[in-house]
């Protein structure tokens, strides 16, 4: 996962489960995404492609029900191996208002934070579903014509790269752009924090 070639697109299929594909610029698949569902802490595992043969890496929410508590959750991120790549961490109270996470090093550095560009769009959201069945109509309309945007900024506050939802009704889908040239050493990380971020996010908008 090395030299990520951009833009990336992260889809989620129609499934019973919680499946999503990521592909590189050139069309290649690069991970298999499967979520573990209805649990008290959230799970991820993640392929090299849909036979779920082999395992690549695996990210789990820290602490007993983590996944309930979605709003301060931290998610470890691993490879196969066990070796610790570090994790996202939401950013407690924040993150009820909008998208606002940390990725972390394994020493616990924040090497990425990442943020919803208009967290306010969510509100309206929010008070549109709320309106009783003409609300879950004009909510769909709502997803179709707003969708957020989250952007990835580095340590030293310049912004790296641009997650946004593309314009659809019923389908998933997510592209990644780069912002600024940059090291590829964080690859592995950045696309694991990505798919937890799609995956937390995938609601909004």
């Amino acid at each position: 996962m090395d030299n990520l070639r951009f833009p990336l697109t992260l889809e989620f299929k129609f499934s019973l489960f919680t499946e999503l594909q990521v592909h590189d610029a050139n069309g290649q698949l690069l991970a298999y995404v499967r979520e573990k569902t209805f649990s008290v802490r959230d799970e991820v595992k993640v392929f090299t492609d849909a036979s779920r043969q082999v395992q690549t890496h695996g990210m789990r929410a820290q602490g007993f029900m983590a996944g309930a508590l979605d709003w301060r959750a931290k998610r470890l991120i691993r490879r196969s191996d066990g070796t610790e790549l570090g994790a996202l961490q939401a950013q407690g109270m924040k993150t009820l208002w909008g998208a606002s996470y940390e990725l972390l090093a394994p020493d616990g550095q924040v090497l990425f934070t990442i943020k919803d560009d208009h967290p306010w769009l969510g509100v309206i959201e929010g008070l549109i579903g709320a309106v009783p069945f003409v609300g879950d109509l004009v909510a769909m309309g709502f997803d179709y014509l707003v969708n957020p945007t989250y952007t990835v900024t580095d340590a030293g506050g310049q912004a790296a790269y641009r997650v946004f939802k593309k314009r659809s009704l019923f389908s998933r889908r997510f592209k990644v752009e780069e912002l600024t040239p940059r090291s590829p050493q964080n690859d592995e990380l950045v696309l694991m924090g990505l798919i937890q971020l799609v995956l937390r996010e995938r609601e909004r908008g």
